[in-house]
């Protein structure tokens, strides 16, 4: 009986570690598709799509807030979803280009909410978005 209290014990240890990798995944993916929403909304309010300028605030203040826990959502062993495993291969190359979203987006939500020039600061953007969707992410 012992012997088979270890295994029931170590498939529940096996099984709540899939989860949990599962899990994260799961709001790793949740969360990249809020920025990805927000950040399609800034871009029809920008290119005349919609009429919605007084959200471009609340948009670009999500997107500064996301940025900020954008590091987190890679823990080891969470590879699924849309992520490649580039990111765990090439973690150097992976924490650049989460910096220069994480310096992108409050310099955006600063460029919003404080007039300042916002073409240039929603360029780069989009372009640490793209600079890190070309080489991580599954499309």
């Amino acid at each position: 009986m012992h012997t088979k209290a270890l295994l029931g014990l170590s498939l529940l240890l096996v099984s709540s570690t899939v989860l949990a990798d599962e899990g994260a995944a799961d709001y790793r993916h949740h969360t990249m598709e809020a920025i990805g929403g927000h950040t399609t909304a800034v871009f029809d309010i920008l290119q005349g799509k919609v009429p919605h300028g007084a959200h471009l605030a609340a948009h670009a203040n999500a997107i500064a807030d996301m940025a900020a826990i954008a590091h987190t959502l890679f823990p080891e062993g969470s590879i699924g979803g849309n992520a490649k495993a580039a990111i765990w291969e090439q973690p150097d190359v992976f924490a650049e280009r989460i910096q220069a979203f994480q310096e992108a987006a409050p310099a955006f939500r600063d460029a919003i909410v404080g007039g300042g020039e916002i073409g240039p600061a929603a360029q780069a953007l989009g372009q640490a978005c793209k600079g890190c969707h070309d080489d991580f992410k599954d499309e």
